[in-house]
């Protein structure tokens, strides 16, 4: 008889040990129109960002009984069964195993319970401590900022935490605030002071994302533009064409910038120009 490989051995028991789970999931999970939730769970890993994508739809109009399955998921860090196919993957290159990116599936569940709003505030404390508490900041925090007002003073207070880390996942998930603008942008222009290099990135990455309040993000991503970081530099370039029309008022210091010697800086003025005036940039000479 052939000796069955080892790898195939392997695969089996982690394919029965975690199909239970997975079952058991299957028998209890909420239903909507037909197709129960981990299958909108698997859907949205694939979110593009389309609010109106049935899977962020489904999410929103679930109901407070999708919360427990998210939580859990977002809890184990992605699903434990996700993660014995990480480590089997890990281990070997022979056969590279389905599902084994247990972080897909987190980010996937933190956008499910974003999708839900103002209804998931249920699980506020269960995301607070798995923002201050866990390797979970990213995805907590972002589940956070869906639900809005409520949750707005913990990702304010997490910009203050000794934790980088922490002000990381606080100030990216800011970036995606719905409401209460006139108090998010200011505390992003604050964080643009900080002294961690991956902050102060994420808060000019989400003040060009969010692109609210002009009149005073746009002069505060100007004032951080005279930098020796190349890379913060062209974030900010890049920021400022998010602005569209509402940057005019840099246009003299993306022209500048065009010039700069490096490629991705000036790369980076080319789209701000387009985007700010279609007219200056053709003015410039940009096709």
């Amino acid at each position: 008889m052939a000796k069955i490989p080892r790898i195939a051995v392997v695969c089996f028991f982690v394919g029965i040990v975690g199909l239970v789970p997975f079952v058991l999931l299957r028998l209890s999970e909420p239903v909507y129109q037909g197709k129960p939730l981990s299958s909108w769970l698997k859907d949205m890993e694939n979110w593009n960002g389309n609010t109106n994508d049935a899977a962020f739809m489904a999410f929103r109009d679930m109901g407070s009984n999708a919360i427990p399955p998210l939580l859990r998921v977002l809890q184990s860090g992605g699903g434990r069964f996700r993660h014995m196919v990480m480590a089997v993957n890990d281990k070997q290159s022979v056969v590279q195993l389905p599902f084994g990116k247990p972080w897909e599936q987190s980010m996937a569940a933190a956008r499910g319970l974003y999708a839900m709003g103002s209804n998931a505030r249920p699980a506020l404390p269960a995301l607070t401590n798995l923002l201050f508490h866990s390797n979970e900041t990213i995805t907590s925090a972002i589940a956070m900022a869906g639900i809005g007002t409520d949750a707005l003073p913990i990702l304010l207070s997490a910009l203050s935490n000794q934790n980088y880390r922490i002000r990381i996942a606080a100030v990216s998930a800011l970036g995606e605030e719905r409401s209460d603008l006139e108090i998010v942008v200011p505390a992003l222009i604050g964080s643009l002071r900080d002294t961690n290099q991956l902050v102060h990135w994420s808060a000019a990455t989400s003040l060009g994302q969010l692109h609210a309040e002009p009149d005073i993000a746009v002069p505060a991503l100007m004032n951080d533009f005279p930098s020796n970081d190349k890379q913060l530099r062209s974030g900010i370039l890049i920021a400022l064409g998010q602005f569209e029309n509402k940057a005019r008022k840099a246009i003299p210091m993306i022209l500048e910038a065009l010039k700069d010697s490096d490629n991705n800086v000036s790369n980076c003025a080319v789209f701000a120009l387009r985007q700010i005036d279609p007219a200056a940039a053709a003015n410039a000479g940009i096709k």
